[in-house]
């Protein structure tokens, strides 16, 4: 059995509901955020799923026929949580692949692995990420950036994926 539970966050100067979805042991199984739009870019459903941190941070797809960003509670929990500067830099860069076109397979449910895009789509994501922030006055979000590749990504690139050197220097040139 599920319970229903909603939180309010006060984070940057906004309030951020998020709706808990609870197993009856009390593990979160599933939320989904009630984050609101990306200012002037739209609206997708955004839900934060279990993870374990091996695979995604953040995937921009369509599941059930809808637009949806999945991203991995664990990664998230590394990143700073929500509303952190490396989560602001993770939100935008998902949401540039939805409004660019960069999106993967329609979904029936929850993705399990890493699945990949393109090599351009995530650099073309990386740099349509670092000018909105620009825009929205959100340097710290794009230095959050530049650290979540120096970290976590290998410098090489690697299995049709794009290195941190190449993604730290395309985004300097954005």
């Amino acid at each position: 059995m599920y319970m229903g539970s909603r939180v309010s966050l006060g984070l940057k100067g906004c309030a951020v509901g998020v709706s808990l979805l609870l197993a009856s042991r009390g593990a979160i199984a599933q939320q989904v955020l009630n984050l609101g739009p990306l200012p002037g870019v739209g609206q997708v459903t955004e839900i934060l799923e279990p993870g374990t941190g091996q695979g995604f941070s953040g995937l921009a797809t369509i599941y059930m026929g809808q637009p949806v960003i999945f991203y991995d509670n664990v990664w998230v929990q590394y990143f700073g949580g929500l509303g952190s500067p490396g989560f602001r830099f993770i939100r935008a860069h998902e949401y540039a692949h939805h409004f660019r076109g960069h999106v993967l397979a329609q979904l029936s449910s929850p993705p399990q692995m890493l699945p990949t895009l393109g090599y351009n789509a995530e650099l073309d994501a990386d740099c349509a990420a670092v000018r909105y922030l620009r825009r929205a006055g959100d340097p710290v979000a794009i230095q959050a950036g530049y650290q979540i590749y120096q970290t976590i990504v290998p410098p090489q690139d690697m299995n049709g994926r794009p290195g941190s050197i190449v993604r730290i220097n395309n985004m300097k040139g954005c």
